[in-house]
């Protein structure tokens, strides 16, 4: 197994900007094998289908494929 390094963090980004933060993530995560993100999104004032749609990012993964990503502790 290769060591790996865990970086929490909290983003504020301006509403309009959220896709653009997650999509700035995803193409990371594309470019470098080995890393992975889990992101988590909360606006209130933003409906569950609206949220959904927020994370929409190219390439895109499917619902089955976020689930059957390994887990490690």
């Amino acid at each position: 197994m290769t060591e790996k390094t865990k970086i929490f963090t909290v983003a504020e980004v301006p509403v309009g900007l959220e896709q653009q933060w997650l999509q700035h993530l995803r193409d990371f995560d594309t470019a470098n094998p080995g890393c992975h993100f889990v992101v988590a999104a909360d606006m209130l004032t933003k409906s569950m289908a609206e949220m959904i749609d927020m994370l929409k990012i190219e390439p895109g993964l499917t619902f089955t494929e976020i689930f059957e990503r390994e887990r490690k502790p």
